[in-house]
């Protein structure tokens, strides 16, 4: 099981959820991390395991888009031997960022709309994420069922910082919308146990964080 933090990122500090609205994201207390700083909070992350990949949602720039963070491209170059995965809440095709060796762009459905340019054009290095809130799918069109992703994430937004286990029915929903995908779960995930049933689902990959500062995952085992 590969396991992907999660960094959520306002007014350039790491955030965690408070309530069910993006307005309830507070900076990250310290009996949870030492830093709410991006870079100093990676360093820690990486001081715990030996992660490989590291998922950024900039929660600014999904309420608002910016193309000018350069706080990613720190990040991005700062650690240049990771991957990233990044939603930055691009709209249009045209936003994607073809550039950074070491991140793949996230297409959210709750932001992008452009899925027709998308599907007619060669690119496919992306991951698209089926944000999920209340049972049904964010969304500008629901052209995104154009696209043949190679990887999705099932995210689970009403989850997220919050001990509810996996949802089931939203794994299966992607399946039946793509049946040939990677599917990267999030959100809810409580401990090692809530992994093992994900993986009998074929899930390979989710992305977390409350369980791992909890310390409830033994990576002895993974």
């Amino acid at each position: 099981m590969k396991l992907i933090p999660a960094i959520d990122l306002k007014n350039d500090k790491v955030v965690i959820p408070y309530g069910n609205s993006r307005s309830d994201y507070k900076e990250i207390p310290k009996d949870k991390s030492p830093t709410s700083d991006p870079i100093k909070f990676i360093d820690f992350l990486l001081s715990m395991y030996d992660f490989s990949t590291i998922y950024i949602a900039d929660l600014d720039s999904i309420k608002s888009f910016s193309e000018n963070n350069g706080l990613i491209k720190e990040i991005l170059c700062k650690f240049n031997n990771l991957k990233f995965i990044v939603d930055n809440g691009i709209r249009k095709f045209s936003q994607i960022n073809f550039i950074d060796n070491n991140m793949t762009q996230i297409i959210g459905t709750e932001t992008f709309y452009e899925y027709e340019k998308l599907h007619k054009s060669d690119f496919n290095n992306f991951i698209l994420s089926l944000d999920i809130k209340n049972d049904n799918v964010l969304c500008k069109n629901s052209n995104y069922n154009l696209l043949s992703p190679v990887k999705t994430i099932c995210m689970n937004l009403d989850n997220i910082g919050k001990n509810y286990g996996i949802n089931k029915i939203n794994i299966k929903k992607i399946h039946n919308l793509y049946s040939n995908t990677e599917i990267i779960y999030s959100g809810g995930i409580r401990n090692h146990k809530d992994l093992l049933e994900l993986k009998n689902f074929g899930v390979n990959e989710v992305i977390l964080l409350s369980s791992i500062l909890n310390k409830k995952i033994d990576y002895k085992i993974l």
